[in-house]
Parts: C-alpha cells; structure tokens; sequence
C-alpha cells in the first residue's frame, strides 16, 4: 500500500523517466513532404510508363525534386518500390476503412463493401491495380518485395477474416469454414475476377465480376443468398 504522500511516477507534475518527444522542426516536415511526394510520383510514373521504362531520373522531375534528394530518400530503386507498395497500401486501405463506414453495421453489407474495394471498380482503385500488376513479377523474384507483398496481403485477410467472424457471431453467417481460409478464398477471388476486368474483356466486366463475387462468397460463408450490392462510396470527395 503506498505511503501517504507518495506520488507515481508519471502522474502529473513529475518525470516519466523518457524525455519529451520535440514537436517535428520545419525540416522534419519538408522532408517528410518530399518523400510523399517522390512515392506518388513513383507510383505515377510506374503506372504511366510501365516498370521497364521507369528511371529514377523521369522520378525526380515527376516529384519535383532534385536526384540527389531523390536518392537521399530511397538509394536503391529496391527499397523505393517496397516504400511505394507500403505506400500505396495505405492510401487504399484508408479508402477501405471510409467505405466500410459507409456501408453500416451488418457484417454482409461490410464484406460485401471491402471486397468490392478489392477491385478496379473506380479511377483511383484502377490506378492501384495497375501498379501492383506492374510489381508483381518483382515480388516473385525479390525476396524484400515479396516479403512487403506478403505482409500486405496480410493485413487484406485479417480484414475480411474479422468481417467474416463477426457474421458468424450474429449468425448472419452460417459456416464451418475457417474465417482466415475464406477471407484468403475471397482475396483470391477478387484478384482472379478484377484481372479481367482491368484486362477489359468484352465478355466480363464490372457487373459480372461484383455478381460472381456476391454468389460464391455467399455461398462460402453461409449467407441466406448473394451478398447485398455495395452502397455507392465517394471516398476522394
């Protein structure tokens, strides 16, 4: 029991033991800029000209920085790709998070919503898929890509694996399936559906893909029919 008196370390009025973290100086934030910018652009220019064409010169004047800068950042064209998929990842799974709000609290109407944020389905999402068909080779063949590759598909199965056990809490989904096996059958299946559509086969487009997507995850996880349409989402406005 302690003393009267005492105080613990780390209330208010006394030292935690770690200095203050200083606030980030203008440098601090000008680089940081600089570095977002330089991802962006590298995504920009990825997309635009394809990987093979890609210098890390046509980089810099897309970014608007200098080559030396350029190369402070990133000295390997290895490390920027990484950086750029990373990057890349969490400018869509922003959009992922405001379009499962969007979409409420029922588990089908979320998985319904994500996954449909797992395809080419506006501008933005196009732009990603463009670029992750363009690193895919590289993170076949680089073993730092691939591991970058692999924690980001992670992050996708976790999501949709919790969507999935909170159906199964609520009994909206009704499956002896393994949450995590089904959420990376779903992934898989967006990647597989949503290739055809960026490909723009004349024979399934957007539509097809959204309603073979809504059949058979339906099906796996036990929903009483398809899974209900996604609501519009607006994520850049």
């Amino acid at each position: 029991m302690a003393k009267t008196g005492s105080r613990v370390a780390g209330s208010a009025g006394q030292p935690s033991g770690r200095p203050p973290v200083p606030p980030p100086t203008q440098r601090d934030l000008a680089a940081a800029e600089a570095r977002t910018r330089i991802l962006a652009a590298t995504a920009t220019c990825i997309v635009r000209d394809g990987l093979a064409q890609v210098r890390m010169a046509s980089i810099a004047r897309t970014a608007g920085v200098s080559a030396g800068l350029l190369h402070y950042h990133f000295d390997t064209k290895e490390l920027l790709f990484g950086e750029v998929l990373k990057y890349s990842h969490s400018v869509s799974m922003e959009l992922n998070r405001r379009a499962l709000a969007n979409a409420g609290e029922g588990p089908a109407e979320r998985l319904s919503s994500f996954l449909d944020r797992c395809l080419p389905s506006d501008e933005r999402l196009t732009h990603e898929w463009l670029l992750w068909q363009e690193l895919a080779l590289l993170c076949i063949r680089d073993p730092h890509l691939a591991k970058v590759g692999a924690e980001l598909y992670e992050n996708l199965y976790a999501t949709v694996a919790g969507i999935i056990g909170e159906g199964l809490d609520t009994g909206v989904f009704d499956t002896a399936l393994d949450p995590r096996s089904l959420a990376e059958t779903a992934v898989a299946l967006t990647d597989g559906v949503g290739g055809r559509v960026l490909a723009g086969d004349p024979s399934f487009g957007l539509a097809d893909a959204r309603a073979a997507i809504a059949t058979a995850i339906g099906i796996l996880v036990g929903h009483d029919g398809p899974l209900p349409a996604p609501p519009p989402f607006e994520g850049e406005t």
